[in-house]
């Protein structure tokens, strides 16, 4: 159950504050109009603590790429997106992800459109992510715009596994010759100092 803060009208007029548990927040719209209140406002009331939490593991281009797959195959079997999306959020295993997931299902189901809803985490999705959606949403080609942003997806991190793979060399060579003239400086160079002085000679430049 989750905490939801409103502000409403009563039947006499009046301003009235309060709060309430609800499952969704179309519930707890439904249950406010049952107690013939008109809605002004409705925040839900979430714990800082627990909100860090659900957003601390980021998640990753992988996980992205398995989403896309399936929510394509789901759709283009013919799926509706929401009971498609309900099936994705059981089988994810971050934390993180899952709430993205459940928020979007719960965006659709008050009125928003699939893009609409990615949109509202910029952090997860990104604006070409959203866009191509937005696409494939205008074209009745959503299932196929989703495997094109999974290829993508995955197209984007082998590139980056092929730069960090080219990067490794010369960071591990630069290392090693910084390390190798560290010991030059402070372990050869004074013994042959100490060489030189004993000849009363000057060390070479």
């Amino acid at each position: 159950m989750k905490s939801y803060k409103y502000t409403a009208k009563d039947v006499y007029g009046r301003t009235v504050s309060d709060t309430l548990q609800a499952e969704t927040e179309v519930q707890a719209v439904s249950f406010l109009k049952k107690k013939n209140l008109v809605l002004l406002s409705l925040d839900e009331v979430v714990d800082k603590g627990s909100r860090g939490r659900k957003s601390r593991k980021k998640v990753k281009a992988a996980e992205l790429v398995i989403f896309s797959r399936q929510l394509a195959t789901m759709v283009d079997a013919g799926l509706p997106l929401v009971q498609s999306l309900d099936a994705l959020e059981e089988q994810i295993e971050n934390p993180s992800f899952r709430y993205v997931v459940k928020e979007l299902i719960e965006n659709i189901e008050r009125g928003s459109s699939f893009s609409e809803s990615l949109a509202m985490h910029p952090k997860v999705f990104s604006g070409l992510f959203v866009n191509m959606v937005r696409a494939g949403e205008s074209s009745g080609t959503l299932a196929e715009i989703l495997d094109r942003v999974a290829e993508y997806l995955e197209a984007s991190a082998a590139l980056k596994r092929k730069v960090k793979s080219a990067m490794m060399y010369p960071v591990i060579v630069s290392t090693m010759a910084l390390a190798i003239t560290l010991v030059l400086l402070l372990k050869v160079i004074p013994v042959f100092a100490g060489i030189y002085e004993s000849f009363e000679s000057a060390l070479p430049v």
